[in-house]
């Protein structure tokens, strides 16, 4: 009975994000205003889902009306709505896949997300100039710079682009830490594993900085590294029993 609800609300509530869409447009170039629908609809989703619940630390942190390239550790299918709990209005660049999902593909072209084939050099370049216009014209983007899910749930090597999005534009990374949803729904898996409480931690917003010379590579280690530290931070509050699973 609780899976038909979840199902009831995933579809009821896109029509109303549907409307929204073509009444804002005309308004709304960058469909900013969007954002806020798409997160309340993954919100509700989420609060009728029996199997997961959504903490968020650290949304402080992102001004309203900032800019940033965000990027977040990459577990499972299930980041990206975990991740839409977040108010302040971004855009992904994901693969292309998941924009052919019923409801939530439909919502990601919707709010104007980022499409990329991996391994298609032109599509990524037209990625990155979509990102690039975007954040020359006040519009966050979220990257996961793993480039795939990681396997272990560890945060696996960083591929440097969104560091040098960053950099060129002049915008502050924002790290994000996700916990959680690769117990819920494992890379590979197409069956949700159990109840989970997901984690969803910003961190701090960081410039490439003189301590960095200058380096990209310097600076995309350094995110990386604490990133790390967040996630073990995370963990060993669940095993001492801080944060509990649900």
């Amino acid at each position: 009975m609780r899976w038909a609800l979840v199902g009831l609300v995933t579809f009821v509530l896109f029509f109303p994000v549907l409307a929204a869409f073509f009444i804002l447009l005309p308004f709304d170039r960058d469909r900013k205003h969007i954002h806020p629908l798409i997160s309340f609809w993954a919100k509700a989703v989420l609060t009728v889902c029996p199997l997961i619940k959504v903490r968020l630390e650290g949304a402080e942190h992102l001004k309203q009306n900032g800019t940033y390239v965000l990027v977040a550790n990459h577990q499972s299918i299930g980041d990206i709505i975990a991740i839409l709990h977040l108010s302040h209005s971004f855009k992904f660049v994901a693969k292309e896949d998941l924009f052919w999902i019923p409801c939530l593909g439909w919502a990601l072209w919707l709010a104007g997300y980022i499409p990329l084939v991996r391994g298609d050099r032109m599509s990524g370049k037209r990625a990155v100039d979509q990102a690039s216009g975007y954040l020359k014209r006040g519009v966050s983007v979220l990257l996961f710079p793993e480039g795939t899910r990681s396997p272990s749930g560890e945060i696996q090597a960083f591929k440097v682009g969104a560091f040098k999005l960053a950099a060129e534009v002049g915008v502050p990374i924002v790290p994000i830490v996700i916990h959680g949803t690769r117990d819920f729904l494992p890379k590979g898996s197409r069956l949700l594993a159990r109840r989970v409480q997901v984690t969803v931690k910003v961190g701090i917003p960081q410039q490439l900085a003189a301590k960095n010379n200058g380096s990209v590579e310097s600076f995309s280690d350094q995110i990386r590294e604490e990133m790390i530290q967040s996630l073990k931070s995370i963990r060993s509050q669940f095993k001492t029993g801080e944060l509990v699973s649900v």
